[in-house]
C-alpha cells in the first residue's frame, strides 16, 4: 500500500525525483521547488502559458498529465536519434514512471526498466539517477531485492546521496528490516531534508507508535509540496492521500475526507484517493457514497481492495446480484495478479475478512512472509492463520505485527481479538481497547465487533 512512497523521492527533487522511484538528476526535475532541468523546461514550454497566472500557489494546478503521452513521445523520439545518450534514456525512463502512477498501465513499468537498464549500461558510474529508476521501476512490480541490490550497487549510496538513502530505508522498510531503515535515517537527521525524505521518515513514525508525529510532518511535507505551482500534479495529490490515510487512522474523518478530495482536485484519476474514500464511507455506513467512490477507482483500475468496497456495499445495499458479479470480477482480477504477484495481500485480506478459501488466503499470507515481511505482512498472515483455526502461528504472527506499537486500530484489533480466543484476557482488553480508542469507526463491521469483546470481557 505504502509503495507509493517510493514513488515521492523521486519527485521531490532534482537529484531525487525518486524517493521511491524517480529521481533525479539532470533529468528530472524538481530541486526545493526549482525547476530542475531540460526535462521541466520541456513540460512548461508543452503547457499554454496561461494557465501559468499570478496569485496562491497552492490553489493551481501544473497539469502536466495532460501532456504525458506528447512528452514521452519527444523522448522516444530523442533516444532514437541518439542511442547512445544515456541521459535521454534516463528522462524517457522518468516520464514512464510518471504516466505509469497516472494511468496505472504496467507496460509502462517495464518500458521504464528497460530505458532505465540501457543507461546504465552506457554510463555505469556517476548514474545513480538512474540506478533509482530502476529500483522504483523493481519496487512496482514488488521485486523489493532487486531493488536493493540496485540501490546498493550504486556508486557509495551511504555518502553522497541522501535520497538512495532515503529510497534504501524505504526498502527495508517493506521488507521489514526496521532497525536497518532507522540507521540509515539517523544518517539523515543532521542533514536538509526535502519534502520526499520527509515523506519516508513520516512513514517510519507512523509504523513506530509516533502516528502524530507522523501526520505533523506529512502535512508540513504536503503543505511545502502545494507551494509550488510546478509540481506534479499526481505527486501533488499522493501527499494529500497519505495526510488523509493518517487523518483516518486517528479517527479524523472529516479531515480524512477532506485530503481525498483535495487529492482528486489536483488529479482526477488518483485512484488511491477513491479507494481511501470508499474505506472510509464504508465505515462510516455511508453505502451509497462508498459505492459510488468505489466505482469511480474501479472503472480507472480493479484493484482487490476497491472491489472488496464495491462488494460490501452492495450487499449493505441488499443487492446480491451486484455483489455477486463483483466477487467473480475480483477473482478475475486475482487471477491476473496471481500471475504478476503484485495485489496478492490484498486478495488475502478480502478472503479472510469474507471467510472464502481460507487455505488459500493463508497460503497467499505465507507467501507474502517469506518475499516481503513487515507488519503488515504479518498481520494479513495472523487473520489468515486465526481463520484456518492456525492459533499458535496467528498469535505468533500477530505479535510481530505488533510489536513496534503501530497505532492502527485494525492491527490492534486483529491481535486483540487472537488473544481473547486464546484466552489471554489482559493482552486482549489491552489491544481491543487501543483499536476502539485510536478510531472508533476503524472498520465497518469489526469495530462493533472489538466493542462488543470487550463488553464480552467485562468492561
Amino acid at each position: 500500500m505504502h509503495l507509493r512512497i517510493l514513488w515521492v523521492l523521486a519527485l521531490t527533487s532534482l537529484l531525487v525525483l525518486l524517493r521511491p522511484s524517480d529521481t533525479q538528476a539532470l533529468s528530472l526535475g524538481y530541486t526545493n521547488g526549482k525547476l530542475g532541468t531540460y526535462s521541466s523546461v520541456v513540460q512548461l514550454l508543452t503547457v499554454n502559458s496561461r494557465q501559468i497566472l499570478p496569485g496562491k500557489q497552492s490553489d493551481l494546478v501544473f497539469p502536466d498529465y495532460l501532456q504525458r503521452s506528447h512528452i514521452i513521445s519527444v523522448y522516444e523520439e530523442k533516444v532514437a536519434q541518439s542511442p547512445d545518450s544515456s541521459i535521454f534514456l534516463r528522462l524517457l525512463a522518468d516520464q514512464y514512471l510518471r504516466r505509469f502512477r497516472e494511468m496505472a498501465d504496467v507496460e509502462d513499468v517495464l518500458r521504464a526498466e528497460q530505458a532505465a537498464r540501457r543507461s546504465l549500461a552506457l554510463q555505469p558510474r556517476h548514474n545513480q539517477v538512474s540506478s533509482m529508476l530502476l529500483a522504483s521501476a523493481l519496487l512496482s512490480q514488488h521485486q523489493f531485492r532487486s531493488a536493493l541490490d540496485v540501490l546498493n550497487n550504486a556508486q557509495n549510496p551511504s555518502v553522497d546521496n541522501p535520497n538512495i538513502v532515503s529510497l534504501l530505508a524505504s526498502i527495508q522498510m517493506e521488507l521489514g528490516d526496521y532497525e536497518a531503515a532507522d540507521q540509515l535515517l539517523q544518517n539523515l537527521a543532521q542533514k536538509e531534508s526535502n519534502s520526499g525524505q520527509n515523506a519516508v521518515v513520516a512513514r517510519y513514525l507512523e509504523l513506530t507508535g509516533n502516528l502524530a508525529s507522523a501526520r505533523q510532518l506529512l502535512d508540513k511535507a504536503m503543505q511545502e509540496m502545494d507551494s509550488f505551482y510546478t509540481m506534479s500534479a499526481e505527486t501533488r495529490a499522493w501527499f494529500h492521500v497519505r495526510t488523509g490515510d493518517l487523518a483516518f487512522a486517528a479517527g479524523d474523518f472529516a479531515l480524512s475526507e477532506q485530503r481525498y478530495w483535495e487529492a482528486l482536485d489536483l488529479f482526477p484519476r488518483h485512484i488511491a484517493a477513491f479507494t481511501g474514500l470508499a474505506r472510509l464511507l464504508a465505515a462510516q455506513h455511508r453505502w451509497q457514497d462508498a459505492l459510488n467512490a468505489a466505482n469511480q477507482g474501479i472503472e480507472l483500475m480493479p484493484q482487490v481492495e476497491t472491489l472488496s468496497y464495491k462488494a460490501d456495499a452492495q450487499l449493505a445495499l441488499l443487492d446480491q446480484k451486484g455483489a455477486a458479479e463483483t466477487e467473480d470480477l475480483i477473482g478475475v482480477v486475482a487471477y491476473l495478479s496471481k500471475v504478476k504477484g503484485i495485489y496478492d495481500r490484498a486478495l488475502a485480506v478480502y478472503y479472510t475478512e469474507h471467510g472464502i478459501h481460507l487455505t488459500e488466503a493463508l497460503e497467499i499470507a505465507r507467501s507474502e512472509v517469506a518475499v516481503r515481511d513487515d507488519v503488515y505482512a504479518e498481520d494479513t498472515l495472523a487473520w489468515a492463520a486465526a481463520a484456518n483455526g492456525q492459533w499458535q502461528e496467528a498469535q505468533r504472527a500477530a505479535q510481530r505485527a505488533t510489536r513496534l506499537g503501530t497505532e492502527d486500530a485494525l492491527l490492534q484489533f486483529h491481535a486483540g481479538m487472537i488473544a481473547f480466543h486464546l484466552g489471554n484476557r489482559e493482552e486482549a482488553v489491552k489491544r481491543l481497547t487501543q483499536a476502539v480508542s485510536l478510531n472508533p469507526q476503524f472498520h465497518h463491521k469489526y469495530a462493533d465487533q472489538a466493542r462488543q469483546a470487550i463488553l464480552d470481557l467485562g468492561f
